[in-house]
């Protein structure tokens, strides 16, 4: 079972936007699980999932009242489940929730799903430590804009640290991508060149270009694959889903 986590610091960098439209995309070939580690629940919105419709979340599931199965959600999109959040969520950050504790959760469903999605919240806090020592590859969405690499290298640090302490030795970051991107802009291109700077070798090729429909699509509840195949945000996820697949092997495993 493959495990990502799609992380920023950063708020409103699409992170949810990229959690849902990957997980959608790899259930074409794959049992997919999305988690939703955010207590704003956008992904769990994303896939059309309202919260007053929920019983049962990650933070039942977290705090041990029931089983990650026992929270699954069918989202109606091929093979894609969710572990759906809520506002609830928030009170773990204050609780002291043992980091290993979605790892822990998850466990059990290693035979139950080819991939799991975690779509984290915008903060180096519990929450999103608990995705990290959960996850093998890390997914750092960015913009072109004055703060969009701020906090990238506490988050790489952060993850670095859990794969050093040995709270999760097969974690290491997949990649860094542009969302919103306008590659045609003197703001996109000065972004890139620090970037390329100082990460070069995690830059990813695929970049998400400035899409409407991707909103909309977010907005209804459906992923872009099913919304609006056609649209150029569509084909860029597409290009990103394959990309991330053909990297994961071949970043070189830790020492």
């Amino acid at each position: 079972m493959r495990v990502l986590a799609v992380a920023s610091q950063k708020g409103g960098v699409g992170k949810t936007t990229t959690a849902v439209n990957l997980a959608a995309l790899w259930t074409t070939e794959s049992r997919v699980l999305l988690v939703d580690m955010d207590p704003q629940g956008n992904a769990t919105a994303g896939v059309g999932v309202a919260e007053g419709d929920l019983t049962l979340t990650v933070a039942e599931v977290l705090t041990g009242e029931c089983t990650a199965s026992e929270a699954l959600i069918d989202t109606g999109f091929g093979n894609l489940m969710l572990l759906p959040a809520d506002v609830g969520l928030a009170r773990l950050e204050a609780d002291n929730l043992p980091v290993g504790a979605l790892a822990e959760a998850l466990r059990p469903l290693a035979g139950v799903f080819d991939m799991v999605v975690i779509d984290c919240p915008p903060s180096l806090g519990r929450l999103t430590l608990n995705a990290l020592a959960a996850a093998e590859r890390i997914l750092i969405p960015v913009k072109a804009g004055r703060f969009s690499l701020k906090g990238l290298q506490q988050l790489l640090d952060a993850a670095e640290s859990l794969r050093l302490r040995g709270v999760n030795s097969k974690l290491r970051p997949l990649g860094v991508f542009f969302n919103e991107a306008q590659p045609h802009t003197n703001l996109y291109q000065t972004v890139k060149e620090a970037l390329t700077r100082s990460y070069g070798a995690l830059l990813l090729e695929t970049f998400v270009p400035v899409n409407v429909r991707l909103g909309e699509a977010q907005v209804v509840g459906e992923p872009i694959t099913v919304y609006d195949p056609r649209a150029s945000g569509a084909e860029a996820y597409a290009r990103l889903a394959k990309e991330v697949l053909n990297r994961w092997p071949e970043i070189a495993r830790p020492a």
